[in-house]
C-alpha cells in the first residue's frame, strides 16, 4: 500500500509537472503569435506609407516624416520611454505598436554605381532619399520571472511615387 502510494505520487507529480511546463509553453507561443501579428501589422502599414510618399521631409533615428502624395504629412514616431511607435496623419494619430525595444530609421539613395552589388546603397539625406530602412525589437513579458517573448522586424522599401 505504501509503495503503491509512493508510486502514484511520484506519477501525480510528474503529471502536474508536465501541466505546468505545457501552460508555460502555450503563453508562450499565443504571445510570440500575437507579438508577430501586431509586428507584422506595423510593418505593413509604415510600408504602405512608405511607397505611397513622394519624398521624405524629414528623419531621425526615432522619428519619420513622409510627404504624403495627397499633400499631407505622415510621421512616425517612436516613444522610448513608452515603447510605442505612433502614426500621424492630419488630425488623426495612433498607437500603431507598443512593447518595442529599440527601433531606427535609414535613408538610402539608389546605388551610383550600376556595376555595384544589389545591397549596396549608398546613405542619404531626407532630400535624395529612395529607400527608407526600418529595424525595431519587441518584446513582451510571458507569464514566469524568465520567460519572455520577443520578435525582430526589418525591412529596406523603395519609395514609388518620387
Amino acid at each position: 500500500m505504501i509503495v503503491s502510494m509512493l508510486l502514484g505520487t511520484i506519477l501525480l507529480l510528474a503529471v502536474m509537472s508536465f501541466y505546468g511546463f505545457s501552460l508555460s509553453s502555450f503563453a508562450s507561443m499565443t504571445n510570440y503569435a500575437d507579438l508577430n501579428n501586431q509586428s507584422r501589422n506595423a510593418s505593413d502599414m509604415l510600408s504602405r506609407d512608405i511607397r505611397a510618399s513622394t519624398s521624405v521631409a524629414s528623419a531621425t533615428t526615432n522619428q519619420l516624416v513622409l510627404h504624403a502624395s495627397d499633400g499631407t504629412n505622415v510621421s512616425y514616431t517612436y516613444d522610448v520611454a513608452g515603447g510605442s511607435l505612433t502614426r500621424a496623419k492630419g488630425g488623426d494619430s495612433r498607437t500603431v505598436l507598443k512593447g518595442i525595444s529599440t527601433l531606427s530609421f535609414t535613408l538610402y539613395q539608389r546605388p551610383t554605381n550600376s556595376y555595384a552589388a544589389y545591397e549596396q546603397f549608398p546613405l542619404s539625406k531626407p532630400g535624395t532619399a529612395k529607400l527608407v530602412a526600418f529595424k525595431w525589437t519587441c518584446s513582451r513579458r510571458v507569464a514566469g520571472p524568465v520567460n519572455d517573448s520577443e520578435t525582430l522586424e526589418t525591412a529596406m522599401v523603395q519609395m514609388r511615387n518620387e
